[in-house]
């Protein structure tokens, strides 16, 4: 088969090669380590070269690596042979392999920058991070100066995670004619991730002077902004994004998100969908969809949207826990309690999730197991007054009168300026026929809350033995 436009005259092979049958030839010389099967025209280095070069260009590297390993052969002592065969492993993803070729590189010219750099890399990707390192700082030894080594420094470093590393070595190239606008937008991001707003807005204005059609620092920008808590101008920058890719879902997406910060519920939810014409296999876009329907009272559809996350993402606590809070809101409170459990079986340690569960325990009458949720939620957050009030009422329904008023003192402890809990103490320590007691939370409550003394009178007549009730005309 001749390959006449395949081997243009800049490629360094004659024009109307069988390429594939020379192929085929290096192919089995490489099998069995011997030039022998070679023609003799391509039994040379420069030949040998190209034909490399040709492979290469095309990533066809298990040909690239057999005609690299047989320029070795003839050429032990080339750098260049050494440095491609090494690039051809890499590419084939023998990467140990390549490590010891670009070593072997580096033995015949060791001041040779480009092959420092090509090993670093190596090690990189082997995962060898400290010699990897080691010769990335060798490459800027080298030439201090050297823009490449410079900038693959700088994302060898933010690869890892090294962002401040990564900052002071883009900051070496931000007016960099060759290399300014990729490292702006490298800027803004590892600015980002060190929570330096104000730097990373400004590395996207400047990239964005560069390149003002570029949607994803658009995108970035806007995620800069939201971060900022600067809202509107986020939404403005996630537009900009769209005006360019009318199908970014990520830009509708945190658009939506900012939306619903702001309360724009319906314009939320109409983002949310139009993210879901784009994508519905995407879990969070689901979630957070539903999430927002649920605070519009729009508790059916928020089920079916949650549904759908959770069928995408099973594992995810949170759409269990959103589409309980929907049947509990629609008094189902068996699917709701299903839900709870299958969101702690997930997340045993969310106090709010305990909570919530303990909630609708009380409300099915199941006061023995709400007890036992209240007691899990406060020992993960002890802080919680109104878990502490609930958990309080739960005891009284069960009569436990005693551990009800430590509970309602403990809430009255952490929200000294809530009067419900003192209110719930007078009926408390009246049960005990703790006259003292109960005028002195009375006396408490009504400071804070006088509105409430009638109710409460009421209650008591309802609830309360008759020679309790009369006591409290002393209270009054």
């Amino acid at each position: 088969m001749y390959e006449f436009d395949d081997t243009p005259e800049w490629s360094g092979l004659r024009p109307g090669l069988d390429i594939e049958d020379i192929l085929r030839r290096c192919l089995h010389s490489y099998a069995h380590q011997t030039l022998e099967y070679l023609d003799p025209e391509f039994c040379t280095t420069d030949q040998l070269e190209q034909l490399t070069s040709y492979c290469l260009e095309r990533a066809r590297y298990r040909e690239a690596l057999a005609v690299a390993s047989l320029w070795t052969m003839l050429a032990p002592y080339s750098s260049d042979a050494w440095c491609k065969l090494g690039t051809a492993q890499a590419g084939a993803g023998k990467v140990r392999d390549s490590i010891e070729s670009f070593r072997r590189a580096l033995n015949c010219n060791p001041t040779d920058s480009e092959i420092v750099l090509h090993l670093a890399h190596a090690y990189a990707d082997a995962g060898i991070i400290e010699e990897a390192r080691i010769y990335f700082d060798y490459a800027l030894l080298l030439d201090p100066n050297c823009e490449d080594a410079i900038f693959q420094k700088a994302a060898f470093c933010q690869r890892r995670g090294w962002f401040k590393d990564a900052i002071e070595l883009y900051e070496r190239l931000a007016d960099s004619p060759h290399y300014a606008k990729e490292v702006l937008f490298e800027l803004g991001y590892c600015y980002d991730c060190c929570h330096r707003f104000d730097d990373a807005l400004i590395a996207y204005d400047r990239f964005l002077e560069l390149d003002p059609f570029n949607a994803d620092a658009w995108f970035n920008r806007g995620i800069v902004l939201t971060r900022m808590s600067s809202y509107h101008d986020a939404i403005e920058s996630y537009d900009f994004a769209l005006a360019i890719v009318p199908r970014h879902i990520g830009a509708l997406y945190n658009k939506a998100n900012v939306l619903s910060l702001l309360g724009k519920l319906d314009s939320a939810a109409e983002c949310y969908r139009e993210a879901l014409d784009l994508d519905r296999t995407d879990p969070a876009i689901w979630h957070n969809y539903a999430s927002v329907l649920g605070e519009m009272g729009r508790y059916h559809e928020a089920i079916d949207a949650f549904t759908h996350a959770i069928a995408l993402a099973s594992n995810y606590a949170d759409s269990y826990f959103g589409r309980g809070t929907c049947y509990d809101a629609i008094g189902n409170y068996y699917q709701a309690l299903a839900d709870y459990n299958s969101a702690l079986h997930i997340q045993c340690a969310s106090a709010e999730l305990w909570y919530a569960k303990a909630d609708v325990l009380v409300r099915l009458g199941l006061f023995e197991e709400a007890i036992q949720s209240y007691q899990n939620a406060l020992e993960i957050s002890p802080t919680n007054a109104e878990c502490w009030y609930d958990y309080a009422v739960a005891l009284m329904h069960q009569h436990r009168t005693g551990d009800a008023i430590a509970a309602f003192e403990r809430a009255a402890g952490l929200s000294p300026t809530w009067a419900e809990p003192q209110y719930a103490l007078v009926k408390a320590y009246l049960l005990q026929n703790n006259i003292a007691a109960a005028r002195v939370a009375l006396q408490r409550a009504i400071e804070l809350d006088s509105t409430r003394r009638a109710a409460l009178e009421s209650e008591l007549l309802a609830l309360l033995p008759p020679d309790i009730v009369r006591s409290l005309d002393s209270l009054k």
